[in-house]
């Protein structure tokens, strides 16, 4: 059964799942992560980026199966979190442009604003 949790940096698991990809975060930053039957298979967090804009910091995942899918769940599920605190957009940034997971961010509607950051506006609800 998954669930998504939603922590903070400080949280073991978040630490352990970030160690085991040879990702150290010490900085502040809203976590969520997906469980499966207690284990973590998944995780993504954002931090601050400027007034409006959250930024996606990482993306972990555990599974090969169902990777999209998952990816889809936990980012949809960040931008919600990210609305909540009433930010505008959610930035997130590559390495390069060859990155795998360019595609799962073209599909959920993110834009390259320069060459290596990918920004998703959110539409006003008023």
């Amino acid at each position: 059964m998954m669930e998504i949790i939603v922590t903070d940096e400080r949280d073991e698991r978040f630490q352990e799942f970030c160690d085991s990809f040879g990702c150290k975060i010490d900085e502040p930053q809203v976590v969520l992560l997906l469980m499966n039957f207690g284990k973590a298979i998944g995780c993504t967090s954002f931090k601050v980026y400027d007034a409006d804009s959250a930024e996606i910091t990482t993306l972990f995942l555990n599974s090969y199966d169902n990777r999209e899918k998952i990816a889809y769940k936990l980012i949809r599920q960040l931008e919600k979190i990210a609305m909540d605190y009433e930010f505008k957009s959610v930035v997130v940034s590559f390495d390069s442009r060859e990155d795998i997971l360019i595609e799962i961010f073209e599909k959920l509607d993110y834009q390259f604003a320069d060459d290596f950051l990918m920004k998703k506006e959110f539409k006003s609800l008023i």
